[in-house]
């Protein structure tokens, strides 16, 4: 199976079953899904899933946008944090794994004073 990379310029390129975050371009989101401030992330996509590593610097969220496509699970490599989904508030820290199911509505903001680290896979399926 290859899996394809996006780079900066949002092409791809064709990588073997390791995906390297220390080779992807870290890319500034502003406001994501109307989010408050910015999310910096490094992506990896194919047709079938989207693979991230994501960082929501301190008071930064995602806004609420619903999953349409596909489930979304996000392992929290570091920091806390809240998610809403389906009007539902669940606070997460460190070491958590959220995760909110195709045709749900959610949003993630970091409520602490440093980095929110997230790893992210969207299932497109």
């Amino acid at each position: 199976m290859l899996f394809l990379m996006q780079t900066t310029d949002f092409s791809c390129i064709i990588l073997g079953m390791i995906i390297n975050f220390n080779e992807i371009s870290e890319t500034e989101i502003q406001h994501m899904h109307n989010g408050d401030s910015f999310i910096c992330a490094k992506m990896m996509m194919t047709p079938e899933s989207k693979v991230m590593y994501q960082r929501l610097p301190a008071g930064s969220s995602i806004g609420r946008h619903k999953m349409t496509n596909g489930s979304e699970t996000n392992y929290i490599i570091s920091g806390s944090g809240s998610q809403i989904c389906d009007g539902v508030e669940e606070v997460f820290s460190e070491g958590m794994c959220i995760y909110c199911p195709k045709d749900s509505s959610h949003s993630i903001t970091n409520t602490g004073n440093s980095d929110l680290v997230l790893f992210t896979v969207i299932s497109l399926k």
